[in-house]
């Protein structure tokens, strides 16, 4: 519960696929003892926010995963609505940095999940059936799962968002068994690189306790003085240039630098660290998103945080003489934060406007004579 930009809520949805072919033989005397679900965590900034104990809810997927599809963070999973974790509802507290010991094993840092011993028994049935042959007869038969944080009446300041590698080996689901003999097995179902997964996010910035960034979401001249950006498809900041298409009457001569100053307004919480580095867009003739090309000629230090100063650094020298060259048309940029195929990031940050009485943005210009 972020008191500048309200509630967000970041789940996990991704298939589980088989670990080997042709998984049996049947035995009608099969009995789970467990079903785990383990999430490992990410090595960089595991939590975001504070590392605070929350309800974790976990549903099995009623829709097929495509990896033919592009999946936004905004779009609802179809699920089935009974809650799969074991005595739920249940509450977790992270342990980002500290391993768990099984069986004698210190395992690297993991949350992990108990799920309904039913659901177990039921995987258990379809040993040695068509339905485990292969991965695309287990997908037909379990689509997946989507996993959830359910916290009500969070404060502010409370709760964080947890990061996982579902790449890692120990992100699985482990199914732990044994037969009428009593003999012990287990059988994991791996996440890794095939499944098909995607962060869904829900956002509700009218639950800011600090009225500003609904009430600019309402008057966009409020900008002015403060504006923002926020990862998990929060917030993005436009930015318009109204005169610099009056630069190429004006008496100057070649522009040699134009660099974009966007300062963090006023103190953020320590918990609440600004995004490593912002990206710059243009529209393009389509009306999406593009890269300046001051971005996409591998400038890496355009947009970097400056941690001393509190600001942001911006090479905008091509886009603009681009702009006074009729190249591009002057429809100004878009701050989001950074982000890549692959890797989730949660940052978030309150931007200083044009008209911060402290530290305001502004766009430098810099013109040689020859």
């Amino acid at each position: 519960m972020d008191d500048r930009f309200g509630y967000v809520g970041a789940s996990t949805v991704t298939q589980v696929r088989l670990s080997v072919n042709n998984v049996g033989p049947a035995d009608p005397s099969l009995v789970c003892d467990s079903l785990i679900l383990t999430l490992a965590y990410t090595n960089d900034d595991p939590v975001y926010g504070d590392p605070d104990p929350q309800t974790i809810k976990v549903f099995q997927l009623n829709e097929d995963l495509s990896a033919d599809s592009i999946y936004k963070s905004n779009r609802e999973p179809v699920m089935d609505m009974n809650d799969l974790v074991q005595g739920s509802p249940r509450i977790f507290t992270p342990s980002p940095t500290t391993g768990p010991v099984v069986d004698g094993d210190t395992l690297e840092p993991q949350l992990r999940i108990p799920l309904s011993t039913d659901l177990g028994n039921s995987l258990l049935a379809q040993w040695g059936q068509a339905t485990l042959a292969d991965n695309t007869s287990f997908l037909a038969f379990f689509k997946g799962l989507a996993i959830m944080p359910d916290n009500v009446g969070q404060s502010p300041l409370q709760g964080g968002i947890w990061r996982f590698n579902l790449l890692s080996g120990a992100s699985k689901m482990t199914i732990y068994y044994h037969n009428a003999d009593s003999v012990a097995s287990t059988f994991d179902f791996m996440i890794g690189t095939s499944s098909v997964k995607y962060t869904y996010v829900r956002h509700d910035h009218s639950a800011a306790s600090v009225p500003g960034l609904p009430q600019a979401l309402s008057d966009s001249t409020l900008g002015q003085v403060e504006t923002y950006v926020q990862a998990l498809g929060g917030i993005r900041t436009e930015l318009r240039f109204p005169y610099l298409d009056h630069y190429p009457n004006a008496q100057l001569k070649a522009l040699a630098k134009a660099e974009l100053i966007v300062p963090i307004s006023g103190e953020y919480h320590d918990t609440y660290v600004p995004p490593q580095q912002i990206f710059t867009f243009r529209k393009g003739d389509d009306g999406k998103d593009s890269f300046i090309p001051d971005q996409s000629y591998s400038n890496t230090t355009s947009g970097i945080y400056d941690d001393v100063n509190k600001e942001y650094h911006f090479d905008v020298t091509r886009w603009v003489q681009g702009v006074l060259n009729g190249t591009y048309p002057n429809t100004g940029l878009s701050l989001k934060p950074y982000s890549y195929l692959g890797i989730t990031f949660v940052n978030r940050a309150v931007l200083a406007g044009p008209s911060n009485p402290d530290t305001p943005m502004k766009l430098v210009l810099t013109f040689t004579t020859y």
